[in-house]
């Protein structure tokens, strides 16, 4: 078994039997990696607290060729990431990006900019950066990664270029922007206000804590959620089970009267 190192943030994991953990890496060499922990729920185990999720460290394991389940040696914090996980709210917008990354990325395959990008959501996240505007932008970015991202310049429909002060809408199901004369024959239109076409455009140009720095007004961010997880499911085929957790956070943080049923 080929000794592999790579740095590795934990994204997942499970018991296994009395005292094992199976953990779900993302790996920057390797993309999504199990592995088997072996005596990790021991009082006095090797790893101590290394294997927390959201976890950046430098990972040691022993690869498995040709199986799915390999076996971890060493897991060395480089950034425990211990904030997301003493409050509700980073807590669950951080469980949220990294559950859209897990559904959407297979085992063996190249992660490119996923790992960067799932570091850079965690660290906006921990320095207190309001969550909405910075997954709206982890959104855009990952689907763009994943070869998802719908078309945001023409409409769909006759091909006509949409400007941003244009009357537009989206259909996750059409693949994209749709004018305001084919709008109406879609089967699933979103509408698109032109703050938020404007943000879906340029947060691919800007840096990433640009993007999820934007200020936007609460209806931007809303139509946005609702179309960005529409594509999402579209084309992954499932939604995130962080999803209603997070809803319901901010569900009762909301103001008496705002929020929606």
């Amino acid at each position: 078994m080929p000794l592999k190192a790579t740095q590795a943030i934990v994204i997942g994991g499970h018991n296994l039997g009395e005292a094992d953990r199976i953990v779900v890496f993302l790996s920057r060499v390797a993309g999504k990696v199990r592995a088997v922990a072996a005596g990790a729920r021991r009082i006095r185990s090797r790893f101590g607290g290394s294997l927390e999720l959201f976890t950046y460290g430098q990972l040691l394991y022993f690869e498995r060729p040709n199986r799915d389940l390999h076996r971890v040696s060493e897991f060395g914090i480089l950034h425990p990431y211990a904030g997301l996980r003493t409050d509700l709210d980073r807590l669950g917008a951080s469980a949220y990006a990294v559950d859209l990354l897990r559904g959407a990325v297979e085992e063996g395959e190249p992660p490119g900019g996923l790992f960067d990008l799932l570091l850079g959501i965690l660290s906006e996240l921990e320095e207190g950066r309001p969550p909405a505007a910075a997954l709206r932008a982890y959104e855009v970015r990952l689907l763009a990664l994943l070869g998802y991202l719908p078309e945001l310049r023409r409409c769909v429909g006759c091909r006509r270029a949409v400007p941003e002060t244009g009357l537009a809408s989206f259909s996750p199901r059409q693949g994209g922007l749709l004018c305001a004369a084919c709008g109406p024959a879609a089967p699933d239109p979103f509408p698109v206000g032109p703050e938020a076409l404007g943000f879906l455009r340029g947060a691919l140009r800007a840096e990433f804590r640009a993007a999820a720095r934007a200020a936007l007004p609460a209806a931007a961010l809303e139509e946005l959620r609702a179309l960005l997880r529409a594509v999402y499911l579209e084309r992954v085929g499932r939604s995130p089970r962080s999803a209603s957790f997070l809803e319901a956070l901010a569900a009762s943080a909301a103001p008496l009267g705002d929020v929606n049923g």
